[in-house]
């Protein structure tokens, strides 16, 4: 499983945003977009699925 992780736009720094998923599923939905409340800013972000840094990938 990995946890999707993204950078913050305004303080750059990286964000767990909770959700974990097999590598196999990301890929597939690569294109996708979410939104979360980021923890670092407390504004509410949309990244697109492909953008993710997967912090387990080899």
């Amino acid at each position: 499983m990995e946890r999707l992780h993204f950078i913050c736009p305004q303080t750059g720094q990286d964000i767990d945003v909770g959700i974990e998923s097999e590598l196999e599923t990301l890929l597939r939905i690569r294109r996708q977009r979410l939104f979360a409340r980021c923890p670092a800013c407390g504004d509410r972000h949309e990244w697109q699925v492909a953008d993710a840094i997967l912090q387990n990938a080899a």
